[in-house]
């Protein structure tokens, strides 16, 4: 049977009245009638309901659904030196929005990011809990670099930083690690810089596993190079990534893969049985005793309800899956 996992983010509000808590909390934020620390407390019980909901679901490997994260640069690099957080900018082809990293000096990691939110999560969950990281290509690619003026030296420096923070979540119990590459999907070229700050990144993670991810498209150009890559397992979106589907198909892989066939930006819903079906076409190409069945990309971008449908059609596909292998 092929596991289970998710991507990272999760939405933070669903129709439910108490799935309206965080909105509710925001606006009295902003209205002086709560203050910081009152917010992150109605964050952490919406992390336990997200857990908990992956967790009925009987997903095998989960997230804590990125909750308190503003969006996926910002949260990384506001606690780097030298970084200040800019104006909003357009996340991809999504409808989200992110807040800039603007760079005015040398980058370097000061104080651990993750690791209050991880163990915090984990103590919720029943099931392992990821650590996800935004990869130093895609943060370099996405900030407005005012210092070092070259996407390589920043990316490299990024890697270093972010370097010390798996260190540091590895020393806080972290077994699982995830870095997110989506920008490869739009600029393949240069995965040389990917793949040489995935080096630095693995030197520090010690005996924990480390994924590669990526989504919002295709990486048919690179996928035999990806292959090759210092990573335990490589992520793939297959659903605006379905082009990737006949490199699998040529090439297989021996490295395990985490197969993103639950489209996660449509509400339409997937039937466990084809899934399944397409998982099964590469059985002979790898081992599906290895391989993960995931979202294509982050659930936040659809309704809670769906969401945890999408959740239960995962789980219901890897069933199929296990009967029939």
């Amino acid at each position: 049977m092929v596991g289970t996992t998710v991507v990272g983010s999760y939405p933070r509000i669903g129709e439910r009245p108490e799935e309206q808590s965080l909105r509710r909390a925001i606006a009295r934020l902003d209205k002086g009638e709560i203050d910081a620390a009152q917010l992150r407390t109605v964050e952490r019980e919406v992390v336990k309901a997200v857990l908990r909901e992956q967790n009925e679901a009987g997903i095998d490997a989960v997230t804590d659904g990125q909750i308190s994260w503003y969006d996926s640069q910002s949260h990384i690099a506001r606690k780097l030196t030298s970084i200040e957080i800019g104006g909003l900018v357009r996340y991809f082809d999504t409808n989200t929005y992110y807040r800039q990293p603007i760079v005015r000096g040398a980058v370097a990691w000061k104080e651990p990011i993750l690791g209050d939110e991880w163990k915090f999560a984990q103590a919720n969950s029943k099931a392992p809990v990821k650590a996800i990281l935004t990869g130093p290509l895609t943060l370099a690619s996405l900030a407005d670099d005012k210092h070092y003026r070259s996407k390589k030296a920043l990316a490299l420096d990024l890697a270093t930083a972010l370097g010390e923070e798996v260190s540091s979540l590895v020393r806080g119990g972290a077994a699982q690690i995830q870095l997110d590459e989506p920008i490869l999907t739009r600029h393949p070229e240069d995965l040389a810089i990917a793949i040489e700050g995935l080096e630095r990144i693995r030197s520090r993670k010690g005996s924990a596993r480390l994924a590669f991810f990526t989504y919002f498209g295709d990486v048919t150009p690179i996928y035999e190079d990806l292959l090759e890559s210092p990573a335990d397992t490589i992520g793939l979106d297959l659903v605006q990534g379905a082009a990737t589907w006949d490199a699998i198909a040529k090439y297989g892989s021996e490295k395990p893969l985490v197969l993103g066939l639950i489209d996660a930006r449509n509400t339409k819903k997937e039937v466990p049985g084809e899934v399944a079906k397409k998982v099964l076409e590469l059985r002979d190409l790898v081992d599906l005793k290895t391989t993960d069945l995931s979202p294509s990309n982050g659930l936040e971008f659809l309704p809670r309800e769906r969401a945890r449908e999408k959740l239960g059609i995962l789980s219901a596909a890897a069933r199929q899956v296990g009967v029939a292998a």
